[in-house]
Parts: C-alpha cells; sequence; structure tokens
C-alpha cells in the first residue's frame, strides 16, 4: 500500500515537472496593456532547424482582433489573426500580408489551433502550432510583427471576415533559441482539457483555460531569461507622420494650388499668384520630405503607384517657377502670353489633376477610412468646379476687355 501511494505521488511529481519543463523556456512579449504573444520550440525543432513551432496570442475580449505575423512588416509577412465567433470561442485566420491593403485569408494545411484556445475569463486566447512556418531562425534571431484593434466583437466563424485597419503595430526580434521546450507538444494548455481546432487554421478552438504568458501588459517577459526580446519598435510615430503628410499635400494639391492658379484670372496681379503659389511650392516640399521618410521606415518608398508618381510628380512641379518665370518677363517685353506662357498655364493645370489623383492613390495606399475619402473626393469637386468657374470668368472679363478698343475705334 505504502509502495503504492509512493508511486503514486512520484508519478505525479514527475508529470508535474514534465509540464513545467515543457512550458518553462517559453518566451512571452507584451507590446501593449493585455495584448500579449508567448513562444515555444522543442529542442527537436531547435536541433533541425526546422519543424514545429507552438505560439500563443492572448489579448481581452475588448479587442476587436489581434494579429501575429512572421516578417519585418505588413507586406513580406505570414499573419495570424484571432477574433471571437460569438460562441464562447476564437476564430484563427491564416492571412499573407498584403502591400498596405487589408490581409486576406488564405488556408493553410500546417497550421493547428490546439486544446486551451477559446474566451478564458475575458480573453481571447489562440494556441497555435505551426509545423512548416519559413523565415524563422531556431537558433537567433527572428523578425515578428504584431497588431490590434479595439472595438466591437467580430463574432464570426468565419476566417476570411473583414477586419478593419488596425490601432497600432508593433515590430520586434524574439530569440528562438531562449524559448526552448523539452517536449513536442502543446506548452501553453496545463489542464490538457478543451476542444482543438482544426488542422487547417480556419476553425475555432474550443474554450478553456489557457497556459502561461505575461498578461499585466506591462512589456516583455521571457521565461528563460532577458534577452529573449529586443529590437522592440512601433509605428505610432510613422502613423502620425503619415497623417501629416496626407493632410499637408492635400491641402496643398486640393486647396492652395487651385486657388492660387485662380488668383490670375480673378485679380490679374502676378505677385499675389507668385507669392501664393510660393508658399503652395514649400508646402510641398514639407510634405514630400515627411511622406519620403514614412515610405522609407515602412520600406515602401518607390515601390508603388503613390509613392512613384508623387516623386515624378514632385520633380515636375519644380520646372513650375522656372516656366513662370521666363514666361513673365517675356510677357513684360511682348505684353503678350506666348509659348511660355501657355506651357506655364496648361502644364500646371495637367500637374494639380495628376497631384489629386496621387491624394487618392495614397488615400488608397493608407486604407483610409471612407468618411475621409468622401470628405477628400467632396473638397476636390468643389475646389475644381471654383477653379473651372475662375477660368471661365476670367476668359469672359479679358475677352470684353479686348474688344472694347475694337468697339471704340469701329465708332
Amino acid at each position: 500500500m505504502w509502495f503504492s501511494k509512493a508511486t503514486a505521488v512520484a508519478a505525479a511529481a514527475a508529470a508535474a515537472l514534465n509540464i513545467g519543463a515543457a512550458s518553462a523556456a517559453a518566451t512571452s512579449f507584451c507590446p501593449n496593456t493585455g495584448v500579449c504573444f508567448e513562444w515555444g520550440v522543442p529542442d527537436a525543432t531547435a536541433k533541425a532547424g526546422s519543424g514545429d513551432i507552438f505560439f500563443q496570442l492572448k489579448a481581452p475580449t475588448s479587442w476587436q482582433w489581434i494579429g501575429l505575423g512572421i516578417g519585418t512588416s505588413m507586406p513580406d509577412s505570414n499573419m495570424f489573426i484571432m477574433y471571437q465567433d460569438g460562441k464562447g470561442n476564437v476564430t484563427l485566420s491564416t492571412r499573407p500580408g498584403a502591400n498596405h491593403v487589408m490581409p486576406t485569408y488564405k488556408a493553410r494545411s500546417d497550421v493547428e489551433l490546439l486544446a486551451g484556445s477559446g474566451v478564458v475569463d475575458g480573453n481571447m486566447v489562440a494556441n497555435v502550432k505551426c509545423s512548416k512556418c519559413t523565415g524563422l531562425d531556431f537558433s537567433g534571431q527572428t523578425n515578428w510583427i504584431s497588431a490590434w484593434k479595439s472595438g466591437d466583437s467580430l463574432d464570426s466563424t468565419n476566417p476570411a471576415a473583414n477586419i478593419d485597419q488596425h490601432d497600432n503595430v508593433a515590430l520586434f526580434q524574439v530569440n528562438l533559441a531562449k524559448a526552448s521546450i523539452s517536449s513536442d507538444s502543446n506548452p501553453f494548455d496545463g489542464s490538457s482539457t478543451g476542444s482543438s481546432g482544426g488542422s487547417s487554421g480556419n476553425n475555432s478552438g474550443g474554450s478553456s483555460s489557457s497556459g502561461g504568458g505575461d498578461s499585466d501588459g506591462d512589456g516583455d517577459s521571457d521565461g528563460s531569461g532577458s534577452g529573449a526580446i529586443s529590437g522592440v519598435s512601433d509605428n505610432s510615430s510613422n502613423q502620425t507622420l503619415a497623417t501629416a503628410h496626407g493632410v499637408l499635400m492635400s491641402v496643398v494639391f486640393v486647396i492652395l494650388y487651385p486657388l492660387g492658379s485662380s488668383l490670375m484670372p480673378l485679380i490679374g496681379k502676378w505677385y499675389i499668384h507668385a507669392s501664393w503659389q510660393t508658399i503652395a511650392f514649400l508646402g510641398m516640399w514639407a510634405g514630400f520630405g515627411i511622406g519620403v521618410f514614412v515610405a522609407r521606415q515602412e520600406d515602401q518608398f518607390f515601390k508603388q503607384a503613390h509613392t512613384r508618381l508623387g516623386v515624378i510628380l514632385v520633380c515636375l512641379i519644380s520646372l513650375q517657377p522656372i516656366f513662370g518665370l521666363i514666361h513673365h518677363i517675356n510677357y513684360l517685353k511682348t505684353q503678350s502670353r506666348g509659348i511660355f506662357g501657355h506651357l506655364h498655364c496648361w502644364y500646371g493645370r495637367a500637374l494639380m489633376i495628376i497631384g489629386i489623383v496621387n491624394g487618392g492613390l495614397g488615400l488608397q495606399l493608407g486604407n483610409a477610412p471612407t468618411r475621409y475619402i468622401i470628405a477628400y473626393s467632396v473638397v476636390a469637386g468643389v475646389m475644381s468646379f471654383i477653379y473651372v468657374a475662375s477660368i471661365t470668368l476670367g476668359w469672359t472679363v479679358l475677352r470684353r476687355s479686348r474688344q472694347q478698343p475694337k468697339d471704340a475705334s469701329s465708332s
């Protein structure tokens, strides 16, 4: 009897030690309050340089969705998005990153949602196993990207559900060599209860208690000692600068340039026109500088239509003051518009139109909310009407002024 009890105690202790060994070295990181991630790499995977990796996504249910991706930026990342399914569980959606548009679902047979996943104590939890994840360095640093969005629950079991743009993003590196676990099994589910998710990574996981992880939201913690998390940064400053770029360039191309061009036919004072357009010109360069900085930070410079067209547009507009100066000098001599006068006029009009179109491409690139797109379109439409009206009015006044001397000479 005594032997039997001793054996049972020893077995229980061994099981406890085994569970502890499986998860003790798991590495966790919380980039935002309550938004936490944890990783575990089996020894066999670390030795082979490929194989299974386990990671956990955890966040309060006040968040609409959270995502974790492998890569240095959204376009080149493999993303794992978690949101509530409306039935007490969570949906895991595997999505390849896209070029500044919302990623769309793509099924993966190597991704499995494990036991312990679900809505647990007010938190969404996804325990994930990936068997063929690429871009991982099991002996050193691996780049990861994460994002999250607050709001009402999606309540969807559809892995292809539409998601809104994130509130924020964090980029960081994880030393997977410090996330080693002894067993090739789920290190996050200590109870072994709860239903497991679908093997394709697109099903809802069962609701159950989840394993470890730093849930205090104060920052990173790792179960294998310091140094597992490094290179932490977020894009909040980039988002602020991107917004500043968009607002400034919209004001320049949709408001300042058209109004400045309208001053000549309406007022006829070249120095007022030149001063106004100089202010717009300087504002354009300020906005361009901000845009270049953000594009380089996001590794997007000259890689899609908006940034390419923007660079070309700014370079072409740089010729416009030269054409205007030559036109003014010739006009003082000949009192006629001449070739450079027509070039300055129509060249500028064409560039303003291209600038407004490129602003729309910028809104698309930044995945701007519909209300911003509507506001931009309305203001652009109103300013276009004002500009055309000013040209028409100026042309009418000029025609009448030329007609009066003829009428006077004939009478």
